[in-house]
Parts: structure tokens; C-alpha cells; sequence
């Protein structure tokens, strides 16, 4: 990552809440942000199912809940992520996007977490450093896509 996402991602995880207790074998979104953003980027055959459900969550579902069940179904009735968590799962989806920005994405991971990433910010005016994240996540499409290109 450059020194500019670093920046970045140490703004948006300064801005977590502290993770809520929650009901026993409940997932909390801002827990799995926070490990995630301490993580780094998941490497091919690294457990990556806590980024994969945050991706299906944001396709599939358009939205982030601030829990889930053990198994990550959602509650139509359950209250979303905060705004600053909503950000983190951007930050860490950009995160696990840089390898298809450098042009090693060998099986697909960074670039489908770049495509969610974009729908989330998307989809979320009122995140803190939305500027900051879409410009992130501008530079790392375009870059994907010369990459892709100079591989042809």
C-alpha cells in the first residue's frame, strides 16, 4: 500500500467504535472490521470468510447490518453498521484490492473485494472519508484495469 493509504486506512481505524458486546454466537460487524483492518490483505488460501460475507453483504443485500447470526444471515429488522464501520469494511475491502492495483491478483479475490467496495461507497453518502475512499478506489480500478490491459 502507499504511504497515502496508510494514512487512509490508521484515519478509518482510529474512527471505530469499540466493538459492542453481543448475543452469544452473533457476528458484530465492527469486531470483524477492526480484526480485518489490523490484518491486512488475505492472502490466496488464507481464511478469507469474514471479507467474502462482508462482499455479500454489501452485493447482495445493500447493506450493512451492525450484527448478524452465527452464519451471517441477515434481520431485516436489525439496525445497520455505524457509518464509521460502514467506512472500515470499504477501507478493508480496498485493502484486499491492492494486489488486482498491482497487477498480481491471481484469482480474482482483489477485484471482486474492489467491485463491493465500490458499490459501498457508493451506496453510503454520509461515511466519514468518503472522499478519501473513492479516490482510493478510483485510482485502484484504473490501475487494475491497465494492468489488465498490458497483460493482453
Amino acid at each position: 500500500m502507499t504511504t497515502e493509504h496508510d494514512e487512509i486506512t490508521a484515519q478509518i481505524a482510529a474512527l471505530q467504535p469499540a466493538a459492542s458486546a453481543t448475543a452469544q454466537g452473533q457476528i458484530s460487524s465492527a469486531a470483524v472490521v477492526a480484526s480485518r483492518l489490523a490484518a491486512g490483505i488475505a492472502a490466496p488460501g488464507e481464511e478469507r470468510t469474514e471479507i467474502n460475507e462482508l462482499c455479500r453483504q454489501i452485493d447482495v443485500f445493500k447493506r450493512l447490518q451492525a450484527d448478524y447470526s452465527a452464519d451471517w444471515k441477515p434481520d431485516k429488522e436489525a439496525p445497520l453498521a455505524a457509518p464509521e464501520v460502514v467506512a472500515g469494511a470499504a477501507c478493508v475491502l480496498l485493502i484486499n484490492a491492492e494486489p488486482a492495483a498491482a497487477g498480481t491478483d491471481d484469482d480474482g479475490w482483489s477485484l471482486k473485494c474492489l467491485n463491493s467496495a465500490l458499490k459501498v461507497i457508493d451506496q453510503n453518502e454520509q461515511m466519514p472519508l468518503r472522499a478519501e475512499l473513492s479516490g482510493w478506489a478510483q485510482r485502484s480500478f484504473s490501475a487494475a484495469v491497465a494492468n489488465s490491459a498490458g497483460a493482453k
